[in-house]
């Protein structure tokens, strides 16, 4: 049974979760409450084990400050990523420092007549390897359209299976423990706000590329979600017309002309050798570096457009795409600087993202644990 915390408390469990340790002035400071607020929260936040004290930290002859940290013991969270082409499960504390994490490829789900039994199935093998009879949530990332209403999958555009699937009923039956269904990228700007560089910010992006395209957006604050919970989608916009038919229906879609996948088949169109795009960029074959180049234009483009409508701070940029070929990361900054409105670039940064190829596991985790202490106070 989950406890049941008030407003005060569930604010203060929250900046003591995502601060890294904390201090009680500095809790005061950051949440509004008082220092006696402070005292009597913490106080009882530790006689039922949800915190512990830390470290003194301080300099001079002062009194040193004890800094607060989560106990990691107190809960386990499941992260569950679902993409186009690999299902990725991570167990991890209250800390989110993580347990166990395993990959499958999302094939490995298409072996029965339906998809939720053999994912059921991978998660309960994978709980059993790690030593955890039970969990306290799960977080679902799904790139792919959800209905939030109902917590379900209503599509993967990539994959031909997964329409309407009742993931959260489900997971939640099997499992005994609540579940939380959303998009990956927003998970994975929220894993950014929350857990990564992003705590201080209100106006972000962050894009991950690997064998597919996601994107989450923060505005003024909040994450955008659109009338139809579909806002985000980065990976369908139209880049060129000649690229080819996607998956979603239309054609030239940015994710149909630079995820992992399309740059090592234009490489393979273009070197006709027996390297792959990955071994040809670390001995600097100019075809490589061409491909690579004309891939980080294309996202340039669609980013340069993006900050024109949005005017982030900072956009994170993450995935394998960019960890296996940094040419591709700066020629994303140079386009956007190019021909992004000069106004909008003003004070304009790009970085990488906290948790790079891990992002949407973090996403999960994030989801599944934030959601978890919010429930405490319904």
């Amino acid at each position: 049974m989950v406890t049941q915390l008030n407003a005060s408390e569930i604010v203060v469990l929250t900046t003591i979760q995502q601060s890294g340790g904390i201090s009680r002035k500095a809790l005061a400071e950051k949440t509004g409450l008082s220092q006696a607020s402070i005292t009597k929260i913490t106080h009882k936040l530790g006689l039922d084990d949800y915190i512990y004290e830390g470290e003194r930290v301080g300099t001079g002859l002062g009194r040193k400050e004890v800094l607060l940290y989560p106990n990691p013991g107190k809960y386990k969270f499941l992260g569950v990523d679902i993409g186009g082409y690999r299902l990725r499960l991570a167990l991890a504390d209250y800390r989110y420092e993580l347990i166990r994490t395993e990959e499958f490829l999302i094939a490995e789900l298409d072996q029965g007549d339906e998809v939720l039994p053999e994912l059921v199935d991978k998660i309960r093998t994978f709980l059993e390897a790690a030593g955890a009879d039970a969990v306290d949530a799960i977080g679902v990332s799904v790139t792919g359209i959800i209905d939030s209403s109902r917590q379900t999958i209503l599509n993967i555009p990539n994959l031909n299976r997964w329409d309407n699937v009742p993931i959260t009923a489900a997971l939640s039956e099997r499992f005994g423990c609540p579940v939380y269904l959303e998009e990956s990228g927003r998970t994975m700007a929220f894993a950014e706000k929350l857990s990564g560089k992003a705590k201080d910010k209100s106006d972000f992006i962050v894009v991950h590329v690997a064998y597919g395209i996601v994107a989450g957006i923060y505005t003024s604050g909040e994450p955008l979600r659109g009338a139809g919970n579909v806002g985000g989608l980065l990976g369908h916009i139209t880049v060129d017309e000649s690229g080819g038919r996607c998956m979603c229906g239309n054609y030239g879609c940015l994710e149909n002309v630079v995820t992992y996948p399309m740059l090592e088949e234009e490489y393979r169109r273009k070197a006709q050798g027996s390297l792959t795009l990955t071994e040809a960029y670390g001995l600097n074959d100019k075809t490589a570096l061409d491909v690579c180049i004309a891939a980080g234009k294309a996202i340039g483009i669609v980013l340069s457009n993006v900050v024109n409508l949005f005017n982030p701070e900072i956009i994170y940029l993450g995935g394998p795409v960019f960890e296996r070929f940094p040419i591709v990361f700066e020629e994303v900054r140079r386009t956007v600087l190019l021909r992004a409105n000069r106004f909008a670039t003003v004070g304009m940064a790009l970085d990488r993202t906290t948790f790079g190829d891990r992002q949407g596991l973090m996403g999960a985790l994030t989801l599944a644990g934030t959601s978890f202490i919010e429930s405490m106070g319904k």
